[in-house]
């Protein structure tokens, strides 16, 4: 975990010899401030004083339901620490690597599920909410059954004669068979999707978990970084300046 306190006196010690320290100081706190302000809970339970703790996959469920980010400001006090090269200190790095990193994660896999997930699906999940998650399958069930309904209908105009309705298409007894075919074809699309989907983000989160340990290398943070773009991830350009400035 990251507190003010550990930061401040951290950059005190590294700024000693500085002339400007008393203004690098007053830098540094309004960024450290800026910083936590950032970062917005739900339901906020957070300890005033802790800034950040790293996440674990553990977290990924809650902190997608609950965590969110003050875009705007949250990029202006990065920029503004890139400014500021003698306030740059290993625990202050890894605290902006590791919330934009985690940031962007988030974001992906926020990305995948309105792309994948039925609307009410997503809405009832992302609430955290269990009475809107059961009415929102409730319904779906509800559709799926007269879904089902309405082709036990059209199935069954296949045994009438040939007289009947048989004569329009969507009655002939091929439309069971190219129903199955289609359904089959949809289902194999949504598996092959899922799964790359799901090795999209076991390669984004397992790059943030290199950050765990706040003594990370960044040439291999780097190497994670490219590995990664090669399954289209395209990373805030602030990360790339931040590696920039260790490696």
């Amino acid at each position: 975990m990251t507190n003010k306190d550990t930061l401040i006196q951290q950059i005190t010690t590294q700024t000693a010899k500085d002339p400007n320290q008393d203004y690098l100081l007053k830098k540094a706190e309004s960024i450290i401030d800026n910083l936590s302000t950032s970062i917005h809970w739900k339901n906020d339970k957070s300890i005033p004083e802790i800034i950040w703790n790293h996440r674990s996959k553990e977290n990924k469920e809650y902190d997608w339901q609950n965590l969110s980010f003050k875009e705007t400001e949250l990029e202006t006090v990065i920029t503004d620490y890139l400014k500021f090269p003698q306030i740059h200190c290993q625990e202050l790095d890894w605290l902006m690597m590791d919330i934009l990193i985690y940031r962007d994660c988030l974001n992906a896999l926020d990305a995948i599920r309105v792309q994948t997930m039925p609307h009410s699906r997503y809405q009832s999940k992302k609430s955290g909410n269990s009475t809107f998650r059961i009415l929102a399958e409730l319904w779906r069930f509800g559709l799926f059954i007269l879904k089902i309904l309405a082709w036990i209908i059209i199935f069954s105009f296949t045994t009438i004669p040939p007289y009947s309705l048989n004569t329009i298409f969507l009655h002939l007894p091929i439309t069971p068979i190219l129903w199955i075919v289609i359904t089959l074809g949809w289902l194999g699309k949504k598996w092959i999707d899922y799964r790359k989907n799901n090795n999209y983000l076991k390669v984004l989160f397992n790059t943030y978990d290199i950050l765990k340990n706040s003594l990370f290398s960044w040439s291999e943070i780097q190497e994670l970084l490219k590995r990664s773009q090669k399954f289209g991830m395209m990373w805030n350009n602030l990360i790339y300046q931040l590696v920039k400035a260790r490696v």
